[in-house]
Order: C-alpha cells, then sequence, then structure tokens
C-alpha cells in the first residue's frame, strides 16, 4: 500500500516536471523564432543606418558582425538548454522525453514552400488566361 502511494507520487511529480519541461520548450520556440527575427530586423537596420549616416563602413561592419555573434550565442544557448532539459527528463523516468523539433523539418518545409508556389503559380495562370479571354472578343470586334 505504501508503494503504491510512493509510485503515484512519483507519476504525478514526474507529470508536473513534464509539464514544466513541455512549458519551457514552447518557450524556446519563441525564444528561437524572436532571434531570427532579430537577425533579420538587425541586417536591415544596420543596412538603413549605414545608408542613411553615410558613416564608416568599418564601425558598420564590426557592429554587425559583434551582433550577431550575440545573436548566434544566443540561439545557440536556447537550444543548448532545450536539449539538456530533454536529456535529463529522459535520465530520471528512462522514458524518452518527445518535446519535437525547436525548428520544423528542412525538407517539410521545403515540401509547404514548394506546394504554396504551385498554388500561386497555378492561379496566377487561371487570372491570366481570364484576362486573355476577356480582351480577345475586344480585339476582333476592333479589326
Amino acid at each position: 500500500m505504501d508503494r503504491n502511494k510512493q509510485d503515484i507520487r512519483y507519476e504525478e511529480l514526474y507529470n508536473r516536471l513534464l509539464e514544466r519541461g513541455m512549458a519551457l520548450h514552447e518557450n524556446n520556440k519563441k525564444r528561437i523564432r524572436a532571434g531570427l527575427i532579430f537577425l533579420a530586423v538587425f541586417t536591415v537596420l544596420m543596412i538603413l543606418i549605414r545608408l542613411i549616416t553615410d558613416s564608416d563602413r568599418v564601425v558598420f561592419l564590426i557592429l554587425w558582425v559583434v551582433g550577431m555573434f550575440a545573436a548566434s550565442i544566443y540561439l545557440i544557448s536556447v537550444e543548448y538548454i532545450d536539449n539538456s532539459i530533454q536529456k535529463t527528463l529522459e535520465e530520471v523516468s528512462d522514458r524518452e522525453a518527445d518535446f519535437g523539433e525547436l525548428l520544423p523539418d528542412s525538407g517539410e518545409v521545403r515540401e509547404k514552400v514548394q506546394s504554396r508556389i504551385q498554388e500561386k503559380q497555378e492561379e496566377i495562370q487561371t487570372r491570366y488566361k481570364k484576362h486573355l479571354r476577356g480582351k480577345a472578343p475586344e480585339s476582333e470586334g476592333e479589326k
């Protein structure tokens, strides 16, 4: 009886730990997204500042490189923390903690992008054909 209560308690403890790990994983996804957005915005911002101020190129290049290193270190640390939590949960429970991925599989993303491009191409072709059909009677009437 006492052993059963202890097992239930450990199971509840594991479930809470897993919930917190999953919550941290979701936050890490948001952090990765924010880091990637920062990389893009920072690059554009540095280029705009350089063009607007017409200052020394070397200074902006150094600032840009330092900013990229800082963002890269941030992204690597987030991935490391996420990976270490997953390994810790696996060791504690002797179960495989499946958090999923922080970033989607590149093949999966490529397929989605290609299907979206195909959809847009088909949409443009149908619009173009409708446009040509609409112009054809007018050009014959003018002759």
